[in-house]
Formats: structure tokens, C-alpha cells, sequence
């Protein structure tokens, strides 16, 4: 008897395998989760999805093995693109400040008027106004979404603006501040330094702004707007942990969690790269150095995404990783058969076409590629993801590509993208490209830019000039900037303003 109900226990096991088994090769056979029918049932889900996005800093394409670098450093960029989608040419403008406020508003510089580089965290003066400007996050939020940040903002000073970053829409923060550190100066030499500042002095501040808060070793961070210092800890690691423990959370809404890293940026002015706890010789060759903060930057990348792929958000959340402009010029990668500068602050290809990818298994179809984006393009695109209407009176430069992340566009909306950086503006196509100074290139065939087609009367060129003529001359003029800009560029160009200036006659 013991043994019928063992053999009759085994066959009932059996069958129910053999069941189970049968309705898993049924479901493949008429599409399985893979196919496109089940993958617009996921996009069609009465829950929108969550958003990710991660944004590395001062990190040129050549530094990306999916974009063409022989340097071997990002594995796991790499696997993301592979399985994702992938933005061939996406264009931002090639410094950090105007950069994110591109990326935040999804508007182009000109209608902010902060065509130049504001370090708002360093030098005071103002900020991105919450009044003027919605970001991403705040229309996110008001859309019923959870939404953090963590890592590097910069564009507002977190001391004369306590509560900027809950205005611009984030309801959680871990942020580098980017601010003088009071604790390394006295008042009398930040006062100096405050005189300095609105004088333009770049010989005085340039040096003084090595008493910048930690980013790195010993960071400082504004928690939700309280300051904390961590002594002995690596700053990329304090932002890792925040957004690891953000996923591991349980959400009753959706969420968004913007991370822009602090990473590859160098510490300082006077000191590009760091050591990381790869290697903490401070002695290392500076490339050797530079080329551990590229990886360091990818294993943090790797290690999120398997917090992401364990966790219950996985098949819901969005990833999009993005650099923010070009690389520093002292910074040099082998990339496409050839050694690439960097060039960061230059509106050249290796100064301000950026890496762009979208990744999120059973969500975005893998190993894909469209052609144009800008990070003008981003916020419209995680609007519509979200399913959150965009105001009507918000003027907007972007256009979305969220049909592409589903794979429902194989090209995308752009046959042009634009850019600018002070007065200067160009405009792409695939191959072509214009200054508005008249200046034209093949940048597919001339990547350097040292063949100046805008003289040629070929028919093919004097067509393209005149396609993205038109693009340039359709956008308005520079709206004046809300305060005077404050950065070395800026001071730079006050400067040479004033030497220009005819001298003044001691009777006046």
C-alpha cells in the first residue's frame, strides 16, 4: 500500500510537470514575452513604468566600448547597449551646467538665455529658477510619481536656495552641494573670494576654488537638504548606496531616480582625476588614474543594475544612461581605429556628441540603434513614458522618442539635431553639419572638422548647407540671461571684453 501511494504520488508529480511544461512550449509557440504582440502588453499596462536615468560626467563616446572604444573600460555600458537601444549622434551643449539645464527643461539654452556656463553651486549669483524653468522631475512628481536624486546638480547653491531641489520636484536628495568649503577657509578669504567673483578675476578665484567641498574622498553631502560629511568614504560610493536603498524599497507609486554621477570629472581645477578605491596611489601616471575613474564609474553602473534586476521593480523600470559632454582635453582614448582628444567646452563632435542608451529587458527591444537625439529630447520622452500630460503653455524644444524606446519607430523623430554654446549654434543632420558662423562639414567622413565645405558648390553640399540653414534661422534669437553668468568661461570672456574696451580719458 505504501508503495501505490508513493508510485501514485510520483505520477501525479510527474503529470503535473509534464502540464506545467506543455503551457510554457503553448506560450512560446505563439509568441512567448519576447515577442512584440506581449512587449505592447506591457506597454500598455495600466501602471506606466519607472524611470532611471544615470548621467556620467566629462565622458566622451571614445571612452565607450559600444560607441567604439578599443580601451576595454565599460563591460557593462557595453552588455547595456547591446541589449537596449542605443542613440548613435546625440548632441548636448559640451559643458556640465548648460548641459543638465538642457536635459532638466528639454529646452534649448536660448530661451533661458544661459547659453554659457553658470556655476551657480561655486559662485553664487543665481540659479536655475523653479519659477522660470519645470524640470522633468517636477512634472513627474506632479504626475504621481516618487522621485529622487542623487550624486552632482550644480546649478542651483544649495545654501542661498535651501529647498531648491523639492521645487524643482524631487521629493528625496543626496546631492554633492559643489560649494566653498567654510570649513577649509576663514571669512575673511571667503569674503574675498565673494569680492573677486563679481569682479571677474580669474587669476584669484581659479586657485581659490581648490577649497571646493569634497566630492571624492571625505565627500560632503546635502541630505535632504541637511549637511553630512563622510570621512574616510568615496563619494561615488556614498550616491551608490542612496540609490541602491532607494531600489531595494518597496514603492506604491511610480518612481524616478536621477543619478548623475560625480564621476569622471576631476576633483578640482588644479586636480583632474583622483585615485578610487581601485587603486589609492596618489602617484599613479594621470591616464592610468583617469582610465581607473572610466571604470570605476562602469563596475557602480554594473552593480545598480544587478540591485535593479533582483529587485521587484525589474520588469517596470526604464533605464536611460547618458554623458553629459566631451571629455578634458589633456584626456586622450583610442576609439575606431584611431586616438580621439577630448574636447570638452567645443561644439566639435568630440566635445558635444555624447553617449546616449536606453535599456529595460521585456520593456525596450534590445540591439537597436536610431540615429538622432538631443537632450532636449529627454524630457518630453520621459513624459510620455509616464503617461504625464505637458503643460500647454511650456514651450518645448524636444521632441520624443518614446515610440523608438518600444520599439514601435525603427528611426526616431529627429532628421536634425542643434546645439550651442555662447553665441555660436550648429545644426546636424546624419552626415552634415553647419556653424552658424558659415562653417560646414561631412562629420561622418571628416570626424576633425579640417575640410570647410561651406565654400563648395557641389549640388549635395550646397543642398545640406541650405537644409540646415533653414533649422538654424527657424529658432529665435538669444532671450538675455536672468543674472550675469559666473564661471571661468565667463570671467574669461568679461576679461577679454574689458581689454577691448578703448581707454578711458582722465578729463571725463
Amino acid at each position: 500500500m505504501k508503495n501505490e501511494n508513493a508510485k501514485g504520488s510520483l505520477m501525479c508529480h510527474f503529470y503535473l510537470r509534464l502540464q506545467r511544461w506543455f503551457l510554457i512550449v503553448s506560450v512560446w509557440l505563439v509568441g512567448g514575452v519576447e515577442t512584440g504582440a506581449c512587449r505592447a502588453r506591457e506597454s500598455e499596462s495600466p501602471v506606466p513604468p519607472n524611470l532611471v536615468f544615470i548621467l556620467l560626467d566629462n565622458l566622451g563616446q571614445e571612452w565607450l566600448g559600444c560607441y567604439g572604444s578599443e580601451e576595454g573600460l565599460t563591460p557593462n555600458i557595453d552588455r547595456l547597449a547591446r541589449q537596449g537601444l542605443r542613440v548613435e549622434h546625440c548632441y548636448t551643449p559640451p559643458i556640465c551646467g548648460p548641459s543638465r539645464i538642457t536635459a532638466l527643461t528639454g529646452r534649448y539654452l536660448l530661451r533661458s538665455g544661459m547659453v554659457m556656463h553658470h556655476d551657480a553651486a561655486l559662485y553664487s549669483g543665481g540659479g536655475l529658477n523653479p519659477v522660470r524653468e519645470k524640470t522633468f522631475a517636477r512634472l513627474l512628481r506632479d504626475g504621481g510619481y516618487h522621485t529622487a536624486i542623487t550624486g552632482k546638480w550644480q546649478i542651483n547653491n544649495l545654501y542661498d536656495e535651501p529647498g531648491v531641489l523639492k521645487q524643482h520636484g524631487f521629493e528625496e536628495s543626496l546631492v554633492w552641494p559643489g560649494s566653498i568649503d567654510r570649513d577649509k577657509v576663514t571669512d575673511e578669504e571667503f569674503f574675498r573670494f565673494q569680492r573677486l567673483v563679481e569682479a571677474a578675476d580669474t587669476e584669484f578665484t581659479s586657485r581659490f576654488i581648490s577649497n571646493i567641498e569634497n566630492r571624492y574622498w571625505d565627500p560632503v553631502f546635502h541630505r535632504n537638504g541637511q549637511r553630512e560629511v563622510h570621512p574616510g568614504k568615496f563619494g561615488p560610493d556614498v550616491s551608490q548606496e542612496f540609490a541602491r536603498e532607494f531600489l531595494r524599497r518597496p514603492h506604491d507609486r511610480p518612481f524616478l531616480l536621477y543619478y548623475p554621477m560625480v564621476l569622471t570629472h576631476g576633483d578640482t581645477f588644479l586636480h583632474p582625476v583622483v585615485p578610487t578605491p581601485l587603486n589609492r596611489d596618489p602617484n599613479r601616471p594621470h591616464q592610468e588614474m583617469f582610465r581607473d575613474m572610466v571604470r570605476y564609474a562602469d563596475l557602480l553602473i554594473g552593480d545598480f543594475l544587478r540591485e535593479l534586476e533582483d529587485s521587484d521593480h525589474a520588469r517596470r523600470t526604464i533605464v536611460f544612461i547618458a554623458t553629459d559632454n566631451g571629455t578634458e582635453k589633456h584626456r586622450v582614448a583610442r576609439a575606431r581605429g584611431r586616438e580621439i582628444r577630448g574636447d570638452l567646452y567645443q561644439l566639435t563632435e568630440a566635445g558635444s556628441d555624447v553617449g546616449l542608451l536606453v535599456y529595460a529587458p521585456g520593456l525596450v527591444p534590445g540591439g537597436r540603434t536610431i540615429p538622432l537625439a538631443d537632450f532636449s529630447d529627454l524630457l518630453p520622452t520621459f513624459c510620455e513614458l509616464a503617461r504625464v500630460p505637458i503643460p500647454r503653455d511650456l514651450k518645448l524644444d524636444g521632441r520624443s522618442f518614446a515610440d523608438a524606446v518600444l520599439g514601435n519607430s525603427a528611426s526616431g523623430p529627429r532628421e536634425w539635431i542643434f546645439n550651442q554654446y555662447g553665441p555660436m549654434r550648429v545644426a546636424r543632420n546624419q552626415r552634415y553639419k553647419l556653424y552658424s558662423d558659415g562653417r560646414c562639414y561631412d562629420v561622418l567622413q571628416d570626424f576633425d572638422e579640417a575640410h570647410d565645405l561651406g565654400p563648395s558648390q557641389l549640388p549635395e553640399h550646397v543642398a545640406a548647407r541650405a537644409e540646415l540653414q533653414s533649422v538654424l534661422d527657424s529658432l529665435p534669437p538669444d532671450a538675455p540671461p536672468p543674472f550675469p553668468l559666473r564661471s571661468q568661461t565667463a570671467f574669461q570672456r568679461i576679461q577679454r571684453e574689458r581689454e577691448q574696451l578703448p581707454p578711458v580719458n582722465s578729463r571725463d
